[in-house]
């Protein structure tokens, strides 16, 4: 991708609330992935899998 003062975040859907975020990790925006962290429930910890999946483990 070219880097120019021309280029536009664009809003991408949540997988997860269905709100458009500009900021999004393995589909979910920065307000789910809050709300994951502090329930600390089973479906944080799917993510966390997505995340580390997609991104892998470092150290």
């Amino acid at each position: 991708m070219p880097d120019d003062d021309d280029s536009t975040a664009l809003p991408q859907t949540c997988v997860r609330c269905g709100n458009q975020a500009l900021v999004r990790i393995v589909g979910r925006c920065s307000d789910c992935i809050g709300r994951l962290g502090l329930a600390q429930n089973d479906e944080y910890a799917a993510w966390r899998a997505e995340v580390k999946k997609e991104f892998g483990v470092q150290g």
